[in-house]
């Protein structure tokens, strides 16, 4: 038996425990109530213990990581509750990081706030992924069907995730939104535009990972709500030349908010999400190029571009002036494709996240196009391989020119 406080449980955990009692002989039944121990609360009605809940007026604070391994052999449900605050007119961008070898494995990812449900996620490798699950599609025919789920919920005051009831899953076609990698870092926006204080991050993985290539993780991150960044920007033009132009006879005025995904300051960068007000209500849909204030180091230019997509997403960036190259973010060089390749361990160390220049026509490099390590476009890259941030893509240079086709893909 164990022993919390002036209480006695009749099993060696609370967890396992069927009734609580106010005495060492285990013969008067503690009063009615919730009881919590070491993050787990039950109800005692009667003398009997009910099922493991999680208590949504104890969550944990926001701005914490929640770190979980994915066991082989079990389908397994977690979520994270966090206390959120009571500002308004904020957003919420929760981050789920995939943890193992490139080859990941299918996950959902969802949240709930204020009576309402999100899902579509931002990758950091792949871009915008408006379905519920995401993860490796080389290993999986189908993830359609009705699954039952062990449940788990974060304790704060164990700092663990413990067993709750289970549930059932359903998966559709509908909810797939497989990537040929891990998807790497994903960004789901939850707009808070009411005081409601409590929000779930939820994570699935209906298949046992014993069935992919590899097992691996996903740890969770919850800011405290922000509004988003604000810039300014012009009207949609239909070139970046264009918007180069309409930004120089007319400033940019337009008011956009920025939800940071490649970024972490400045200007939009390769798949941040441009929406229309600050707490990412609404996405910017109206596809094409925007002239914005230039923010890149080594040139004097007044305005600079970018190229969002009808989700919102920038697919490329640019600065105007006479010589007009788009940004891209890589790795360094690395002499053979496996070195390339291998240049992101997966934890998050080595990240690609050098800035190049091309000269393409295309928001990434192909054959035929210079890739060079200035702005200006004075200096062409080593010659060697480099691993672009951009889906795994690879491309090897001689002289600063892309060789081959558009791209090889990492590990595909």
């Amino acid at each position: 038996m164990a022993n919390f406080g002036t209480y006695y449980i009749d099993a060696a955990t609370f967890s396992d425990a069927t009734t609580i009692y106010t005495d060492a002989n285990y013969t008067t039944y503690a009063p009615d109530g919730i009881y919590q121990f070491n993050g787990i609360h039950r109800t005692l009605t009667g003398g009997v213990l009910g099922s493991i809940f999680f208590c949504d007026t104890c969550c944990a604070g926001c701005s914490s990581t929640y770190m979980y391994p994915i066991p082989s052999g079990k389908n397994e449900y977690h979520q994270v509750c966090s206390s959120v605050g009571e500002s308004s007119d904020t957003a919420i961008v929760v981050k789920f990081k995939f943890t193992g070898t490139p080859k990941g494995y299918p996950l959902g990812l969802s949240a709930e706030f204020d009576n309402a449900s999100y899902q579509g996620v931002v990758s950091n490798r792949f871009g915008w992924l408006p379905n519920k699950y995401v993860g490796d599609s080389t290993t999986l025919v189908s993830l359609e069907g009705t699954y039952e789920l062990d449940g788990y919920a974060w304790q704060p005051l164990s700092s663990s995730f413990v067993s709750t009831p289970s549930i059932t899953e359903v998966v559709t076609a509908g909810d797939l939104s497989l990537t040929a990698n891990n998807p790497d870092e994903c960004y789901l926006l939850v707009p808070k535009t009411t005081s409601a204080q409590t929000l779930n991050a939820d994570v699935y993985h209906p298949i046992p990972p014993a069935t992919f290539p590899s097992a691996g993780g996903c740890d969770i991150t919850i800011p405290c709500p922000a509004p988003l960044s604000r810039f300014s920007g012009t009207a949609m033009a239909a070139s970046a030349s264009a918007a180069c132009s309409l930004a120089s006879s007319s400033e940019p005025t337009n008011a956009y908010f920025l939800m940071r995904v490649n970024s972490t300051s400045g200007s939009p960068r390769l798949f941040d999400r441009v929406y229309l007000d600050s707490a990412g209500v609404t996405p910017l849909t109206t596809a094409g190029y925007y002239g914005i204030q230039n923010q890149y180091s080594g040139t004097t230019e007044t305005y600079s571009w970018i190229h969002v997509d009808s989700d919102g997403i920038v697919q490329a960036a640019g600065s105007c002036g006479a010589t007009m190259l788009t940004e891209m973010i890589a790795s360094e060089m690395r002499l053979t494709s496996t070195e390339a390749c291998n240049y992101q361990n997966q934890s998050g160390i080595n990240l690609p996240d050098q800035q190049y220049w091309h000269n393409g026509s295309g928001n990434a490099p192909t054959g035929g196009d210079v890739i060079y390590s200035d702005v200006l476009g004075t200096t062409t890259v080593p010659d060697g391989w480099y691993q672009l941030l951009r889906g795994y893509g690879l491309v090897e240079t001689v002289s600063g020119v892309v060789q081959g086709p558009p791209y090889y893909e990492c590990f595909s």
